[in-house]
């Protein structure tokens, strides 16, 4: 981010559909693009990944184990509160009063991955991760048209877990709605007015694309549009309808209608009739 004249590496083709790196390279903030460096013997707790995106991690050197459970396994290894563990193999996992479910699990994926090889995380599977060598990866997380649903699915439940825990205070509590969406982002990142405005920005890329196309110039460039064209018109097809299906559910939710949707430009209505107008344009 710092040198971005210098490019260092290239996103492989199969991953670089990547709604979240381009949200966040808009908003000139920050991104989820990391270099990851650890001395052999250290590790990474058991964990998902930000958004329940995907994450794809390539060894530049070094070797790493992987532990790795589909998503849904996450739910029996839970301990009676409802807590997952720190680590996936502690041997009080064994102990049925603290992990009563634990015995219902199923044995995680385990890989060990060589320099120059790249591993691919789907969404929401869990895993822990331990360094055989001295390792050094690259690694993204990324959502595109094929788990932004997940991506929505997860800010809901996010939200409904905030709810839960301060709903003694909505009624004394004029702006709780307001408060509740302040916490979910503390805790995740974002919250849903900022999720309209990650949707209007992958849209309003793919509008422009669909409408006014690329000359040889701008294809030479390492952008976002440009990776779009590359990709392909359907793709780009492909990534409004799913944009649009995620927004008519975010636009119906009760908790999104409640906030001030002022400040939204275009407003969600607006951005649902330019991208059916788009597509419909597109395809004919």
């Amino acid at each position: 981010r710092a040198f971005p004249e210098q490019d260092v590496y290239t996103t492989p083709v199969y991953f670089s559909s990547d709604w979240l790196n381009e949200y966040w390279d808009a908003i000139a903030v920050d991104d989820y693009r990391f270099v990851y460096m650890g001395p052999k013997g250290s590790w990474t707790p058991f964990h998902a990944d930000v958004f329940r995106s995907y994450s794809w991690s390539a060894n530049i050197c070094g070797r790493k184990k992987w532990l790795l459970y589909p998503a849904g396994q996450e739910e029996y290894l839970k301990d009676r509160h409802g807590n997952l563990p720190f680590d996936v193999t502690a041997p009080s996992l064994q102990d049925r009063s603290i992990y009563p479910r634990y015995n219902q699990s199923q044995p995680p994926v385990e890989i060990v991955q060589e320099a120059g090889e790249i591993v691919f995380i789907p969404s929401g599977w869990h895993h822990q991760v331990y360094n055989l060598e001295d390792t050094i990866s690259i690694n993204h997380n990324w959502v595109n048209g094929c788990n932004v649903a997940i991506m929505w699915c997860f800010l809901q439940d996010e939200l409904a877990a905030v709810q839960r825990e301060i709903n003694e205070w909505k009624d004394p509590m004029d702006d709780w709605h307001l408060q509740c969406q302040l916490i979910m982002k503390s805790c995740t990142g974002i919250d849903y007015k900022e999720f309209y405005n990650f949707l209007k920005v992958i849209a309003e890329n793919r509008i422009s694309v669909l409408e006014n196309g690329l000359d040889d110039e701008a294809l030479a460039k390492n952008t976002p549009k440009a990776a779009i064209s590359t990709l392909g018109m359907l793709h780009a097809v492909f990534d409004l309808k799913r944009t649009v299906k995620v927004l008519t559910s975010l636009s119906a939710n009760e908790d999104f209608k409640k906030l001030d949707l002022t400040s939204l430009s275009p407003p969600p209505e607006a951005l649902l009739h330019h991208l059916k107008a788009a597509i419909d344009t597109a395809l004919l």
